[in-house]
């Protein structure tokens, strides 16, 4: 385990760095408008089981590779840009039947395979992979042996810090999804301008990963 200091250095940073509005948050808010707290709150579970998988490749050396290498870094942006806007663009297209939903009282869609979506965006999420192999080691103490065990460590720290966050932000957009759902036409509304909110997310991923 690292120095009690170095561990509270490193959740201080975590939750500055996961408070700012990022992919995950913005993605997030978009679950919310789109399906409720429940779907916001499963895409949450998933989407920092991404990370956390991505955080353990970290451990291992994958995470510096995509650093080190712009052509790896463009290509986790593309395929998580890509599907981030796949996405949105089934959101979109199911808008009317998440209003169909919701008036009949049902799930608009499996919380198995919101869970799954989220799990690929938090993985393919470069900036988490890029800050896992760059800030991560950085509060890890060679002498104290066991390296790996160690990142794991602030992982977990990291991973509990982004659920809570996250899940805020899921709580906040759906209970806003709930209170303007007034009528099917203005879910539909609601629920189509979450899907371009995703869209637009997934653009701007694939933009950033070749500006890095």
């Amino acid at each position: 385990m690292p120095p009690s200091s170095d561990v509270i250095a490193f959740a201080i940073a975590s939750f500055l760095i996961i408070i700012i509005p990022g992919p995950s948050v913005l993605f997030t808010i978009g679950r919310g408008i789109s399906y409720g707290k429940k779907a916001a709150l499963v895409n949450v579970a998933g989407n920092s089981v991404g990370m956390f998988i991505g955080s353990l490749g970290v451990a291992i050396g994958i995470g510096t590779f995509v650093q080190s290498s712009d052509i790896a870094y463009a290509l986790v942006g593309v395929l998580g840009g890509g599907y981030l806007v796949y996405l949105g663009y089934d959101t979109y297209r199911t808008r009317k039947d998440v209003a169909q939903a919701l008036v009949s009282k049902a799930d608009p869609k499996p919380m198995g395979q919101l869970f799954k979506q989220g799990f690929v965006v938090g993985f393919l999420n470069p900036k988490s992979l890029v800050f896992f192999a760059a800030v991560l080691p950085q509060f890890v103490d060679p002498k104290r042996g066991q390296i790996v065990l160690q990142m794991i460590f602030l992982a977990v720290i990291f991973f509990v810090i982004a659920v809570l966050s996250d899940g805020t932000w899921g709580i906040v957009a759906g209970t806003a999804r709930n209170w303007l759902a007034g009528t099917p036409t203005r879910i539909e509304k609601i629920s189509g301008a979450g899907g371009f909110i995703i869209i637009a997310l997934g653009v701007s991923v694939i933009v950033s990963a070749f500006n890095r």
